[in-house]
């Protein structure tokens, strides 16, 4: 259900593509090409995006469909099989 609901790219962060991984930060980079702020801070913004980013496609660290509070990595000890 957690698969079907939310489509992760992978079941951990670190199985993403690597490719996708740098599309995501040239978008990221493109919204903020025309932000009048320091690029250290253009640096930090963009580390956040990639982290939600990875953290939203990844199945083990998604907000679990029905609690949003917690990540389905911590729902899976609780499955009863």
């Amino acid at each position: 259900m957690q698969v079907a609901a939310n489509n992760p790219l992978a079941i951990n962060s670190d199985q993403i593509d690597e490719k996708i991984i740098l599309k995501e930060k040239k978008i990221a980079l493109a919204t903020l090409e025309n932000e009048n702020k320091p690029d250290d801070i253009k640096e930090k913004i963009v580390l956040g995006k990639i982290n939600k980013f990875k953290q939203e496609n990844s199945l083990l660290d998604q907000a679990f469909i029905k609690n949003p509070d917690k990540r389905f990595r911590n729902y899976l000890p609780e499955i009863q099989f």
